[in-house]
């Protein structure tokens, strides 16, 4: 028996898992037989005693082997197979931390049908702070795989798959709880590029008219990344020419700059046997390695164009492992759209893709990014280009959205950058919180409200009648089950008196999906009282400047028994509330005002949202929350008069 000789950890666990496979209806059948498992058990009773008294973590002891090799040839009754399946799983729990550097050793490692490919896995907790939708290393329980291993299957005789170990060093932490991945979209229209024709329709090489002006406009944009955090970018398919790829490089250089950018992708003719062959490459440039990544596209595109391109007949996928567990790979718009690619990423283990796109919609994407972030953990960034692919005879605008992000911690596991406009910006994702962020390098600080600095009766009024915030009393108190929370209740003067500020929650989060509610949330331990939690949330949900806010003071609290919150309504006013920047789209889908006293207008909209904010006026009305009523109505009492407006002050009931 060949596992009686074999050494090697990895070796030995791939002849078992192959058992596994090649007898796996006996095996789905017996291994849910308690009775049979439990002779299983005492059959392997004496590896288990062996392997953790005589063996090393890096090498399988002669007796060792000999004991596995007579567990598995012990009848009893018993199936090999079942014998098989346990001692698959204790030589994966024992010898796991061999198993890199065997594959290590192999690399670069292009596994056949039947061979072993690793199963590494970032531990999550230490990543984002949202709940992943799925266990951190496998949803499903296949019986061709360990916690560390699966056997590879047909996929690898449609895809060159490679795993390569030669940066596994160098990519530790390229994704943390600090990571920002931002997403740069220097193009307007397909007036900016250059498409060549040929008799036959054609087009090569695709790419901007103005090399130059496409860097200036790329430098910008990765500035503005940088300055908010982003220590990965990926640029769009085709914004750049071989050599403009090859300027940017720059970027992972400079004190301060990217740990990892992909520079889009661009045409070029390259030696292929004894003519040149077409391709469509993307390049991704790392801290601290001279050698930029590759990856050509494999699935040419026919529109807008017809991409004349000749990719490889035996495509290749190239894996990028790290030692901390990131399977990272690159992909070219249409390659994500082939199930049969996706199938092999999900399969190997890939949960970490940067891909850009240049596509009409990006709504095609969302079921190949959803597969791999349900499967794998896959964190996913797609950077599409340009902002507009109408033509003159189009008879609407042809709007894209601009990125796609796949999270782990995300209800429908994918969301869409879609800004109203069509000007160049960045999209970001802080992946510890799942913050999605849409940046116009070209918007200064947003304004809402043109009062003046002099404070309205009414918030005179509302400060005379709030609480302030005071500390809690020195004493023991009873453990009660909900959570801390504040709103920030924020009021300006308006033509109708006193409006406030809603934001219309996202539709899939947990708690208040669509509802029109308070910016607000959960207390942190770094938080002094529930003005200070009001107006973080605040911050970090719409951008608003807590310096451009008055605390007022507090309403009593409110319990929230359905999503477990004690909320505590933090009351300010503003005569002119400064918005830094775009709101989070991950959260906030919408940011609005409504007057305090309705008349015949329901609602106010903001007129100058940023780019991020805006929504079609034809959008359906979202359903005040229960809690943001109650608020409402309590304020209404507080405030009470038939007409309150700048005209007319509110006066005494």
């Amino acid at each position: 028996m060949a596992i009686a000789a074999e050494r090697e950890p990895l070796v030995v666990l791939t002849h078992l898992l192959q058992l596994c496979r090649d007898e796996h209806p006996i095996l789905q059948e017996r291994i849910r037989d308690a009775g049979c498992r439990a002779k299983a058990e005492q059959i392997t009773a004496r590896v288990r005693t062996l392997v953790r008294t005589t063996s090393t973590e890096s090498e399988v002891g002669p007796q060792v082997a000999s004991a596995l090799a007579a567990a598995l040839t012990a009848d009893d009754g018993i199936p090999a197979v079942v014998v098989a399946r346990l001692l698959a799983e204790l030589l994966d729990e024992h010898y796991c931390r061999s198993f890199r550097e065997s594959f290590r050793r192999r690399s670069p490692y292009q596994p056949g049908v039947g061979d072993p490919i690793p199963l590494d896995s970032p531990d999550l907790r230490h990543v984002t702070a949202l709940t992943a939708t799925s266990p951190p290393w496998r949803l499903a329980n296949r019986l061709d795989e360990t916690r560390h291993v699966r056997l590879a299957g047909e996929w690898a005789t449609q895809f060159q798959v490679i795993f390569d170990y030669s940066l596994a060093r160098e990519l530790i932490g390229i994704v943390d709880h600090n990571t920002v991945v931002a997403t740069c979209h220097p193009n307007r229209t397909l007036a900016d590029f250059h498409f060549p024709t040929d008799a036959n329709g054609r087009t090569f090489p695709v790419g901007p008219k103005d090399e130059d002006k496409q860097h200036s406009a790329i430098d910008r944009l990765i500035n503005a990344a940088v300055a908010n955090g982003a220590s990965i970018v990926v640029l769009p398919e085709l914004c750049v020419t071989e050599s403009l790829a090859a300027r940017l490089q720059s970027w992972t250089c400079r004190a301060g700059g990217l740990r990892m950018l992909v520079a889009g992708s661009y045409h070029h003719d390259d030696e292929h046997l004894t003519s040149l062959r077409r391709r469509n490459t993307t390049v991704a440039y790392l801290r601290g390695n001279p050698s930029p990544l590759t990856q050509d596209k494999h699935s040419p595109a026919d529109r807008p164009v017809k991409e004349d391109i000749q990719p490889q007949g035996w495509p290749q996928i190239k894996i990028h492992v790290s030692d901390d567990g990131w399977h990272l790979v690159l992909a070219i718009c249409r390659d994500l759209l082939n199930p049969h690619a996706v199938h092999a990423l999900v399969e190997a283990g890939v949960n970490l893709l940067l891909v850009p796109a240049m596509s009409e919609t990006l709504v095609a994407f969302g079921g190949p990014v959803a597969n791999l972030v349900g499967s794998g953990q896959a964190f996913v960034a797609v950077a599409n280009n340009p902002a507009d692919f109408s033509d003159r005879t189009d008879l609407t605008a042809r709007r894209p959205a601009r990125a796609l992000f796949g999270h782990p911690g995300y209800g429908q596991l994918t969301r869409l950058v879609q800004p109203a406009d069509s000007a160049p910006g960045v999209g970001l994702l802080r992946v510890q919180t799942g913050e999605l962020q849409w940046l116009d390098p070209d918007a200064g600080r947003t304004k809402v409200g043109q009062a003046t600095s002099v404070r309205p009766r009414w918030a005179d009024k509302l400060a005379r009648l709030t609480r302030p915030e005071l500390p809690e009393p020195n004493q023991h108190r009873a453990q009660v089950s909900l959570r801390s929370a504040a709103a920030l209740v924020l009021l300006t003067d308006s033509p109708l008196g006193p409006s406030v500020l809603l934001t219309e929650r996202a539709s899939d989060l947990a708690n208040y999906p669509g509802q029109l509610v308070f910016p607000g949330g959960a207390a942190d331990p770094g938080d002094h009282g529930a003005a200070a939690t009001a107006l973080r949330e605040a911050r970090e949900e719409t951008s608003l400047d807590p310096g451009s806010v008055h605390v007022l003071g507090t309403l009593p609290a409110i319990a929230l028994f359905e999503s477990g919150f004690l909320l505590t309504p933090v009351v300010a006013w503003s005569d002119s509330p400064i918005f830094t920047g775009a709101a989070n789209i991950s959260e906030v889908s919408h940011i609005t005002s409504i007057p305090l006293y309705p008349g015949k207008d329901g609602g106010q909209q903001r007129q100058d949202f940023t780019s991020d904010e805006k929504t079609s006026m034809e959008r359906q009305p979202a359903m005040l929350g229960a809690a943001t009523g109650a608020v409402l109505d309590m304020l209404r009492g507080m405030l009470w008069s038939p007409v309150c407006t700048r005209a007319t002050e509110p006066r005494q009931g």
